[in-house]
């Protein structure tokens, strides 16, 4: 699993040109050009994670032709399918459903209603394909596929998430704690990777991936506005409370029947 999300976002750098122009820190921007900055930054964001889409959908449709898994019939003659086989076939199909879940997905990029955390999601689906692909020729091997990779929830782009309590940097030892801080109980609450988890410990704002929120959703009289992601309220977006998919197995099957459609108020 490759992290994207230092490619795409930085630790909301944006929210700093929301307030005031540089050359006038006392003002703040009236509310027009604040708003026309957000769409601004959220499309520009968004053709950027749509390329990244694309690329990860494309490299795992290349890996799917050059290494199908070819599998025999689900019983032989002789009665029922072996576990090996059975096991295989399981993650073989849901790969295969993962990665035309994140092809539907990213057919759906030019959607005026497609979001950031969309993107995201066709991704995860893509990249999950392909760690489930290499799970399904281990176990028709006879072998045990490795744990699938957890993904950081404040950023599903990112890299895997570390161990709760993890050193900051690799290879460095870790000293026994004797307690638990308020940060520490805060960053060991969700996966995170290692920067997103270094910076809850430091008290600062990981790089989340953010989502638009039209101003009626948001409770505002003008907007839109950028929010975390895992904010939104799940009616109006299947992604916030799953890391993009990242931990809902049936995220593939959600896509393709089309219940990922769940749209904020505008």
């Amino acid at each position: 699993m490759r992290g994207v999300g230092g490619l795409v976002f930085r630790r909301w750098w944006f929210v700093r040109l929301l307030s005031a122009p540089p050359d006038e820190p006392g003002r703040r921007l009236p509310e027009r050009e604040r708003r026309e900055l957000v769409l601004r930054e959220w499309e520009v964001l968004r053709e950027r994670l749509a390329r990244i889409a694309a690329e990860r959908v494309t490299a795992a449709g290349e890996l799917f032709r050059a290494a199908e898994l070819r599998l025999p019939a689900e019983a032989s003659a002789s009665g029922a399918e072996s576990p090996a086989d059975s096991a295989a076939r399981t993650a073989y199909l849901w790969a295969l459903e993962a990665y035309e879940a994140a092809g539907r997905l990213l057919d759906q990029a030019d959607d005026p209603h497609t979001d950031l955390p969309d993107l995201a999601a066709a991704v995860v689906l893509a990249e999950q394909a392909v760690e489930r692909l290499a799970a399904a020729h281990t176990l028709y091997a006879g072998a045990r596929p490795a744990p699938l990779a957890v993904r950081c929830f404040y950023n599903p782009l990112h890299g895997p998430a570390v161990p709760a309590a993890a050193p900051d940097r690799p290879g460095k030892k870790q000293r026994q704690r004797p307690t638990r801080g308020a940060r520490e109980a805060a960053a060991d609450r969700r996966p995170a990777c290692r920067s997103c988890r270094r910076a809850i410990l430091a008290g600062e704002t990981p790089d989340v991936l953010p989502a638009l929120l039209p101003a009626k959703a948001a409770g505002r009289r003008t907007g839109p506005v950028l929010v975390p992601y895992y904010t939104v309220p799940q009616q109006w977006s299947p992604w916030s409370a799953t890391a993009c998919g990242a931990y809902d197995p049936d995220a593939p099957a959600l896509v393709l029947r089309g219940a990922h459609h769940r749209h904020p108020p505008h």
